[in-house]
C-alpha cells in the first residue's frame, strides 16, 4: 500500500464534569464523550524518508508544531522505520470549538500510519502511548461512546448510541481550553459540583442506543466560565430549545453548541433557521470503528 485516506470523526462530549485540580497541573474530569458524523480528511502517501504535513487551513501550522506531525514523529519514533510519510489534512472540523478536531487528526495519523506501512501495533498500546500528544487523543483512537476519567485519557467503552441526530452550531469563536480551565478552578466548589457516574447508571440509562433518551443527562460545567464570558452562546441554547431541540448543551470547552432532535427533519430546519449564528452541522452518533477508505 502506498497511498491511504481516513476520516477523522469530531467529538461531542454528553457530559463533563471537573471534580478538582490534580498535582501534575491537570484537573480530574469526568466524561461521556460521543464521536459524531463531521470529519477531517488525511491522506497519507509513502515518500523516501522525513515527514511533511500540508493543511488546507491557513490558521494551521504544517511544519513539526502541527499535531499530525508529532504524532507521525511518535510512530517513526516507536517503529524505528527509516522510510517517511506526506501527510495532507482537509480541515472540515472548526479550531478551537470543543470538538477535538487537533485530537482526532493525531489519533488517526497513529491508525493511518500503522495500516500505510503494515505495522500491526495492538489498538491498545496505541492508545497508551497517545496520552503523549494530548488528553482526548486516546478516546479519539478508541471511538464510538465512552466514559472518561483522569484528565480525559482514562477511556471505559460504554454501549453504542447508534440512532439519533445533533444539530451544531460553531458561532466562529476560538476558545482556548488552556483558559477555561484556569477560570474553572476557583469555582470548583463541592456545591456546584455533581455526584460521580458510575458506569451501572450510564449503562441503564444508554441501553436503549437512542440519543433521544439521554437527553436528561446532559451537562458541562465549563459551560459557567464560557457563557460568562460569551453569552451569546446562551442566546443559541435558547433558540436551539424554542426551535424544538430536546437537550442542548456547549461541548468541551467550546465554543460549538449541539442540540439533540427527534429526527432529521427537525434537525435539518434547525440548521437552517440558525445559520445567522455560526458554521452549522446535521451529525448523527458514529460507532467505535477504524479503518481506512482506499
Amino acid at each position: 500500500m502506498q497511498k491511504l485516506t481516513l476520516k477523522a470523526p469530531a467529538k461531542i462530549n454528553l457530559y463533563l464534569n471537573v471534580l478538582g485540580k490534580r498535582k501534575d497541573g491537570y484537573h480530574e474530569i469526568e466524561s461521556v464523550a460521543q464521536t459524531i458524523s463531521v470529519y477531517d480528511i488525511l491522506h497519507f502517501e509513502k515518500i523516501k524518508r522525513g515527514i511533511q504535513v500540508i493543511c488546507d487551513h491557513p490558521l494551521l501550522p504544517s511544519g513539526e508544531n502541527n499535531l499530525v506531525y508529532k504524532a507521525a514523529r511518535l510512530f517513526f519514533n516507536l517503529t524505528n522505520l527509516t522510510s517517511g510519510v506526506k501527510i495532507s489534512v482537509e480541515k472540515k472540523i472548526p479550531l478551537e470549538a470543543g470538538l477535538g478536531g487537533g485530537s482526532t487528526d493525531a489519533a488517526s495519523t497513529l491508525l493511518g500510519l500503522n495500516l500505510l506501512f503494515d505495522t500491526n501495533i495492538p489498538l491498545s498500546h496505541l492508545v497508551d502511548i497517545s496520552s503523549q500528544l494530548g488528553t482526548d487523543v486516546p478516546f479519539c483512537l478508541i471511538r464510538g461512546t465512552a466514559l472518561l476519567r483522569g484528565r480525559g485519557d482514562k477511556v471505559y467503552p460504554l454501549p453504542p448510541i447508534k440512532e439519533g441526530w445533533i444539530v451544531l452550531v460553531y458561532p466562529k469563536i476560538s476558545i482556548s481550553t488552556s483558559w477555561v480551565y484556569s477560570q474553572i478552578s476557583p469555582r470548583l466548589t463541592p456545591k456546584s459540583s455533581h455526584n460521580k457516574l458510575t458506569i451501572d447508571e450510564l449503562k441503564k440509562k444508554m441501553v436503549s442506543g437512542k440519543l433521544i433518551e439521554i437527553k436528561n443527562l446532559l451537562y458541562n460545567k465549563l459551560e459557567e466560565v464560557v457563557i460568562d464570558k460569551f453569552p451569546i452562546l446562551e442566546s443559541i441554547k435558547q433558540e436551539m430549545k424554542k426551535r424544538g431541540a430536546k437537550g442542548v448543551l456547549m461541548s468541551g470547552s467550546g465554543s460549538t453548541i449541539f442540540g439533540i432532535v427527534e429526527d432529521v427533519e427537525t434537525g435539518k430546519k434547525i440548521a437552517n433557521q440558525l445559520r445567522e449564528k455560526g458554521k452549522t452541522f446535521l451529525a448523527q452518533p458514529t460507532e467505535n470503528k477504524q479503518g481506512g477508505l482506499g
